[in-house]
């Protein structure tokens, strides 16, 4: 299992992704790790790289930076990292790819270089949201601002595959967010959305209100990209800001003793970016990690750790069965 690593994308890059390759690797015997960047960023790191088994470089000429325009990398950064190890994974030189880099580029070049699988009109992007008793899949959290009802059945489908192939969930509960728990409730888009999901190869328990996504209530929750980018951001800002309140003022109001709780821990650590490693582009041709921009090597780890494991429970092949003719 060979998974190519975009070693200048996170804000740290490239020590949090040479230091994240070498503890996943310390873990997994069975696992490569090819690392691309620039020669003079990863030069400092030369000696740990080469003394690291099944780490290897890959030299690229380019970087994209985080405001640059997706189209316009696709004609001027053929040579980043991005590009180049996307392109490894259409080639069939490694079985995944992760970026902490431009979410768009990455996008982007997926589309361009592994292409969409046959019957996904666009793909998805899906992070798991911790529960008490385990996890729930939202998608889409960032790929489709705008879409329509068809593809939101279609999200239904990839979320119940990722599911039942990485976390072995029969039959796993899909709800549908949206304002109310009643049938006729949202706009236009959600209601026709709801009509196809009831008919969809799902186990469909209907609408899902936004109070709702950590209580356990469903197992895979679609909405669209903006309102599942809120979401996600607006749950990142709650468990830090939950950490940093009961960090600061633990002692003087009693509630240090909270921090240490496993269950606690658990459930505010899963709002984490740092913990999740990073979210599924679903719908592509190859297993796709996006990582958060500000990922340190223990997220580094953590994705590299979630594409190995993508791969290897062959995620896109059962979703490219389960859309074949359509």
């Amino acid at each position: 299992m060979k998974i190519a690593l975009d070693a200048m994308g996170s804000d740290a890059a490239p020590l949090s992704e040479v230091k994240g390759a070498m503890t996943v690797l310390a873990e997994q015997a069975d696992l490569e790790v090819v690392l691309l960047g620039l020669r003079e960023a990863l030069e400092p790191f030369r000696k740990r790289i080469e003394k690291t088994p099944n780490l290897e470089v890959v030299e690229v000429r380019q970087t994209i930076g985080t405001n640059e325009a997706p189209s316009e990398v696709l004609k001027t950064k053929t040579d980043s990292s991005i590009a180049v190890g996307l392109s490894m994974l259409k080639q069939g030189k490694v079985d995944g790819f992760v970026s902490a880099g431009n979410t768009g580029a990455v996008m982007a070049f997926s589309l361009f270089s592994l292409g969409r699988i046959q019957g996904i009109k666009r793909p998805a992007v899906g992070a798991l949201f911790p529960t008490p008793r385990g996890h729930t899949f939202v998608l889409d959290v960032g790929a489709n601002v705008e879409i329509k009802p068809a593809q939101l059945r279609d999200f239904a489908v990839m979320g119940r595959i990722v599911m039942e192939r990485i976390f072995h969930v029969p039959q796993p509960r899909v709800a549908l967010m949206n304002v109310g728990q009643e049938p006729g409730k949202g706009n236009q888009l959600i209601q026709e959305a709801y009509e196809l999901l009831a008919g969809a190869p799902i186990n469909f328990i209907g609408n899902i209100e936004g109070s709702e996504v950590f209580r356990n209530k469903a197992d895979v929750i679609v909405t669209d990209g903006f309102t599942g980018n809120v979401v996600l951001k607006f749950a990142e800002g709650m468990g830090e800001a939950v950490l940093f309140t009961l960090r600061t003022t633990g002692k003087k109001y009693r509630w240090r003793g909270w921090v240490s709780k496993k269950l606690f821990r658990d459930f505010i650590g899963g709002l984490n970016y740092e913990e999740s490693g990073g979210a599924l582009l679903l719908g592509v041709e190859g297993p796709v990690i996006i990582s958060h921009g500000r990922s340190s090597a223990h997220a580094i780890t953590n994705a590299l750790r979630l594409a190995a494991f993508t791969a290897r429970e062959g995620v896109v092949d059962a979703i490219k069965e389960e859309f074949k003719g359509t």
